[in-house]
């Protein structure tokens, strides 16, 4: 194995991430306030138009850099200039075909300059992906975990500039490009003491291409699926009804990346590992996430309204049964993460690549049908439905691939806690939001002890990588 402490690393991420969600929730709520629904909902249709083409520079260059520096930092520094000469080029189609793919489209919502705008904050973003591939390869997290934060500061202080400044959607899309620009600048920075001065490049741009072409290509079907609602609202329905599922899908959003940084770290491992074994960690993880998704889904169904109403508004309070699906189906996104990089590691990345483009086809087939009947909500039920779908298939992929049977302790005691969590739930509805979430989570985490599906070792665990987190003490 590589020395890698899963345990501290993980959670020296995850605590840097959390300030990164406050942040950007910070954010999601400085535009929420300032623009209001409806122009918020221009806003979310240019971002989201421009993530639709994430699968451009989203060519598994991160991955393959990452691979290359883990395995041997000096043969990696070469594969790093090649990286990012290919990322540079990526950019470039990423500024080009975005305004010109919206120009194609029938319908024009918005003005092209802010679609033009939100490619240039995606494609100079995309920049500073190697270097912060560097770090990861490195094992760096405390490198990686200060940059990520830097750049999340600065993202938040150009915000409220331009909140002072105009407040008006250009403004806001002028701040994005603006501090992606200076992210490239903090990744540069945190980067240059772990790269190998004067080595050469040991990769050309057609190999790097090869070798990532499936972690690419899963990425770029992942962008696809993510953002396939918000480009298929904007189509279909109002911009106050973007506006809305936008605003519920940004806690969402933040939630899903949490479970993505917990499984992502599985990757080196997974990778390391001899075949016909699985690290422990994989079981922890899954065990981990398979307690804590439920959990999340049931504090975001009860507590959605008042949620919503604190961070945004009375005026986007209506967006809360949309809240509440997507909270669903992000909890299935949590269960099916670690599956999906386990696959990816084990070298079954064509697999999961068939998996996304299935879920992708559910996803277009679900919004297409369930927009015109229930709007903004029918996006959501449409996710929540691909997002199901994804894990039934990794879970069969997983079974065939990693010979390691499930407890039917978790199995059959997980959805039996998470079933009468949802019915106190309903239950206590009548005595308020806040208690009658309270009382659903320690129904919920009384059964998971009850069922021994968590253990008073695992909080012990928990607490203890914390620790080694904070006061930079690792025991491996």
């Amino acid at each position: 194995m590589s020395g890698i402490s899963l345990g501290r690393g993980t959670t020296l991420l995850l605590m840097s991430r959390a300030a990164g969600f406050v942040l950007t929730l910070g954010n999601s709520v400085i535009l929420a306030r300032v623009l209001g629904a409806e122009l918020l909902g221009e806003y979310a249709y240019a971002m989201g138009l421009a993530a639709l083409f994430g699968l451009f520079p989203n060519m598994g260059i991160s991955t393959v850099v990452t691979r290359a520096v883990a395995q041997d930092p000096v043969e990696g520094s070469g594969v790093f200039g090649a990286a990012l000469r290919a990322q540079v080029l990526l950019a470039g189609l990423v500024l080009s075909a975005v305004p010109a793919f919206a120009a194609l489209l029938p319908g024009q919502p918005v003005p092209l300059i802010y679609v033009g705008l939100a490619a240039a904050q995606l494609a100079l973003g995309t920049l500073s992906w190697p270097y912060l591939a560097v770090l990861g390869g490195r094992a760096r997290y405390d490198s990686l975990a200060k940059a990520e934060l830097a750049s999340g500061v600065v993202g938040t202080t150009v915000l409220l500039v331009a909140a002072a400044l105009d407040g008006g959607v250009r403004a806001f899309l002028m701040a994005h490009v603006l501090a992606a620009g200076i992210a490239v600048l903090i990744a540069r920075q945190a980067a240059a003491p772990f790269l190998t001065a004067g080595c050469t490049q040991t990769m050309t741009l057609r190999t790097i291409f090869r070798q990532g072409a499936p972690f690419g290509a899963g990425a770029a079907v992942q962008s696809l699926y993510t953002r396939l609602d918000i480009l298929l609202l904007g189509q279909m329905a109002s911009t106050v009804a973007l506006g809305l599922y936008s605003a519920a899908y940004k806690p969402i959003n933040m939630a899903v990346y949490f479970g993505g940084t917990i499984a992502g770290a599985l990757f080196p491992l997974m990778v390391q590992a001899p075949n016909g074994l699985t690290p422990e960690s994989f079981t922890r993880v899954m065990r981990g996430l398979g307690a804590a998704a439920p959990a999340m889904a049931l504090i975001f169904t009860g507590l959605a309204g008042p949620l919503l109403q604190v961070l945004y508004g009375s005026e986007f309070t209506p967006a809360a049964p949309i809240l509440i699906v997507l909270a669903w189906s992000a909890a299935a996104n949590w269960l099916y993460a670690p599956l999906g990089v386990a696959l990816q590691a084990r070298g079954r990345e064509h697999w999961w690549l068939a998996g996304l483009g299935g879920g992708l086809v559910v996803n277009l087939l679900g919004n297409l049908w369930g927009i015109p009947h229930w709007g903004a909500v029918g996006a959501a039920m449409a996710t929540l439905v691909s997002e199901v779908a994804l894990l039934g298939f990794a879970t069969v992929l997983i079974l065939r691939e990693v010979p390691l049977l499930p407890s039917l302790r978790p199995v059959l005691g997980g959805p039996v806690a998470t079933a009468a969590g949802v019915f106190v739930l309903l239950i206590l509805k009548g005595i308020g939001p806040i208690p009658a979430t309270l009382g659903a989570l320690f129904v919920y985490c009384g059964l998971l002890a009850l069922f021994r599906i968590i253990t008073v070792g695992d909080i012990a665990m928990v607490l203890e990588w914390i620790r080694q987190a904070v006061f930079g003490m690792s025991r491996g």
